[in-house]
């Protein structure tokens, strides 16, 4: 009777044991899938011997969220199976993942190698858009893009742009190619030719989703152009206006629109009008002529409340009226 009691306990015991294993095989197979991406090794020169197996791996990779071995698995099945249905395809997911790594050199590898392999890509559309956001990554200074400097930076991303341009002028980045141009422009320095660049993409691409931001990059070159041009009122209103259309195009859809950006410029350019109409009241305060002087100082109070120069301006009304 004892001996069959110590049987019980040792069965439970087991049947115990048992389901701890599995529970515990369980989170390990959860943890290998984490780390590895299923149950292959974590190699650079690890492959299958198959395309379809390859295939099915660098998807796992893209699965768990690994970039950089999803970008290794794809080159892999790229250049171990050149003959293979799947090998055009490889190639831009290769590119897509190792610029998701921050791998920028290798992303341009991979899109060089798609050029060379095949004479009408049938990935154009997917190779414009690696190449758009290549580009915005080295001016934006992420991932490899941030070694270097600033002027390297800018050209390597001014020949990513102009050669997405060169190479489908009509195609469904050509919008984006042309705000990286003016954007490198801007990032020269050379705010008038940037203007020009942004210009261009909003006469030739009415629909573009990059209108708002295009028209917000327009104000701030204004603004920002030096040696700063004698003031023009019919500068400042455009500038104002382009601002105004950029909030009005950002509530249409998504946007990379800085309006923090656009809401500082908005306020240097009122500061600049109520500072201008400041001058023109005191032009004619001192040439005695006080009805005008105080016509300017009223606007100057209403239409800029929260400008320095409207505190100025009540000041100013005060002491005329106290004559």
């Amino acid at each position: 009777m004892k001996r069959q009691s110590n049987l019980k306990v040792a069965v439970c015991g087991l049947l115990s044991l048992a389901a701890v294993s599995c529970f515990a095989a369980d989170l390990e197979s959860d943890l290998d899938l984490w780390v590895s991406g299923g149950k292959w090794p974590r190699s650079d020169r690890a492959e299958e011997s198959t395309p379809s197996r390859q295939y099915a791996r660098a998807k796992q990779f893209e699965l768990v969220g690994d970039a950089r071995q999803a970008a290794i698995a794809w080159e892999r099945l790229a250049f171990s199976y050149p003959e293979s249905d799947e090998a055009e395809e490889a190639l831009i997911f290769s590119a897509k993942n190792h610029l998701a790594a921050g791998s920028f050199t290798k992303c341009r590898a991979m899109i060089e190698e798609l050029r060379r392999r095949y004479a009408n890509p049938t990935y154009l559309d997917a190779m414009g858009q690696v190449e758009a956001e290549l580009g915005r990554g080295y001016l934006e200074g992420k991932g490899e893009g941030g070694t270097f400097a600033l002027a390297s930076r800018v050209r390597k991303a001014r020949r990513i742009f102009q050669h997405i341009l060169d190479e489908d002028s009509e195609g469904r980045w050509a919008d984006d190619a042309l705000l990286g141009l003016g954007q490198c422009d801007e990032a020269d320095g050379r705010f008038d030719t940037a203007i020009e660049k942004y210009k261009k993409l909003l006469d030739k691409y009415p629909r573009s989703e990059l209108r708002a931001e295009t028209e917000g990059r327009i104000a701030i070159c204004i603004n920002r152009r030096e040696p700063r041009p004698q003031y023009t009122e019919s500068d400042t209103m455009e500038a104002l206006n382009r601002i105004q259309a950029a909030y009005k195009e950002a509530e249409f859809g998504p946007t990379n629109l800085d309006k923090v950006a656009l809401q500082e410029n908005e306020r240097v350019l009122r500061d600049r009008q109520a500072e201008k109409r400041f001058e023109q009241a005191q032009f004619y305060q001192t040439n005695r002529r006080f009805r005008a002087a105080e016509v300017y100082y009223e606007l100057i109070v209403k239409r800029y409340p929260d400008s320095p120069w409207s505190a100025k301006a009540s000041e100013e009304l005060q002491k005329m009226r106290q004559r």
